[in-house]
């Protein structure tokens, strides 16, 4: 496939981009990289070769927040859940047209933000999400399996937490680093990988690697405010580019 160097530089430069957002929010990675990357290649395969690098930068955004693994709530069932809309998303990835694809995130992107300004100051406490955390789950996972995206959802639901920031990166980390593996495991089986996505995966590791110990370090440098405001523009962004994606 023939790949100008514009096009090739812009893809780099959001997974840059992507991975340094990441490395400071807990999210970002895949909200800024794969609708890049899909302009070029499709919205599947760019969702399959980006599953590897996440689980890569999960890893090492949770060892660099591990002292903060004691403040997270209801992760055992927010995992196990997930784990099972994963794999049902995952598998309905190969059956699904790229436009269809595009249009559930845009929309899922959208009502997260919808949300966030709506409702700014929202808590919820843990009589609720004993409950809500199922539902939850089971929907981002299947996000998650489908689009390569389970932020729009379980960065949404987790904020409600008003968890100290540091905290509410572990804890989506660690959501997410559990439905990347499954996901990436359930491509594996069925036949989503080959020679050249192997090799495409590795190489995006490269711009991921190299960018996400940058936002790591001004991690606890920035505001409870600034941290919110990105939160909000990351999914804001990718929907207005995936629905001119969608719809153009």
């Amino acid at each position: 496939m023939h790949v100008d160097i514009y096009a090739l530089a812009v893809v780099l430069a959001a997974m840059a981009l992507g991975a340094f957002i990441k490395g400071a929010t807990g999210q970002g990675l895949p909200q800024i990289a794969i609708p890049a990357i899909a302009s070029l290649i499709g919205v599947e395969h760019a969702v399959v070769v980006m599953a590897i690098p996440g689980v890569v930068t999960n890893l090492a955004l949770l060892w660099s927040y591990r002292e903060h693994r004691g403040s997270t709530r209801d992760l055992p069932l927010l995992l196990a859940t997930g784990t099972v809309g994963a794999v049902a998303g995952t598998i309905l990835l190969k059956h699904l047209d790229a436009r269809v694809l595009a249009v559930a995130v845009a929309v899922a992107v959208a009502a997260y933000t919808i949300v966030f300004v709506a409702r700014p100051a929202l808590r919820l406490t843990p009589e609720v999400t004993r409950i809500a955390s199922g539902p939850v789950g089971l929907a981002a996972g299947a996000l998650q399996g489908a689009t390569g995206m389970s932020g729009p959802i379980m960065a949404t639901y987790l904020h409600g937490y008003r968890m100290e920031k540091q905290a509410y990166v572990f804890t989506l980390t660690m959501v997410f680093q559990t439905y990347a593996l499954v996901q990436t495991i359930t491509f594996a089986m069925i036949g989503l990988y080959d020679a050249e996505r192997l090799l495409q995966s590795g190489l995006a590791l490269i711009p991921t690697m190299a960018a996400l110990p940058l936002g790591t370090r001004i991690a606890h440098r920035v505001s409870q405010r600034t941290f919110d405001l990105v939160v909000l523009a990351i999914p804001l962004l990718s929907a207005l580019k995936l629905l001119y994606d969608a719809f153009t």
